[in-house]
């Protein structure tokens, strides 16, 4: 007398294996590894031992296998991924050096002395362009607001420096 059984991990109703007490799952590959792993997270839910040996079981393992030397095999032995990799690689590093830098100074303006605390630039500015609002006021002039810049090799350092006022 066969009887059958209704996985429970494809859903397939097969016929019961009478060695088997209380079978679950079929003898596909796929519903035999679900059930392992349903198996293994039980015991290590409920079984310290188990636990034990399983994270000395992963150390061991990686001592044996370190990620580098896992990843280097992966690239050997997958030409087209790693070819596909260093193509998109190249698109970020051009579209970050494509980037513009946000100027709000002309790199000719007038150059102040330098101080103990670093060189500074005066520079004509726009509303629209100001970055920090909240820092010491100068006056405005008849042609337009000047601020007050902290440069390091023509490049802003300090962004909470001194900025035109009455903007």
């Amino acid at each position: 007398m066969s009887s059958t059984i209704t996985c429970l991990h494809c859903g397939n109703t097969v016929p019961s294996n009478t060695r088997i007490k209380k079978q679950k799952y079929c003898s596909s590959k796929s519903c035999q590894q679900a059930r392992m792993r349903i198996w293994k997270n039980r015991q290590y839910k409920k079984n310290l031992k188990y636990q034990e040996q399983s994270h000395a079981y992963q150390k061991q393992w990686r001592r044996n296998y370190p990620s580098d030397q896992y990843q280097r095999d992966y690239r050997k032995s997958h030409l087209e991924y790693e070819k596909h990799n260093r193509e998109l690689q190249k698109k970020r590093n051009k579209k970050r050096q494509k980037e513009p830098v946000p100027m709000i100074i002309k790199t000719d303006a007038l150059l102040l002395h330098p101080r103990e605390d670093g060189a500074y630039m005066l520079s004509k500015v726009k509303k629209e362009m100001i970055v920090n609002r909240n820092a010491l006021s100068l006056q405005p002039s008849v042609d337009g607001a000047y601020a007050l810049f902290k440069i390091k090799e023509r490049k802003i350092v300090n962004r909470n420096t001194l900025m035109a006022g009455g903007l």
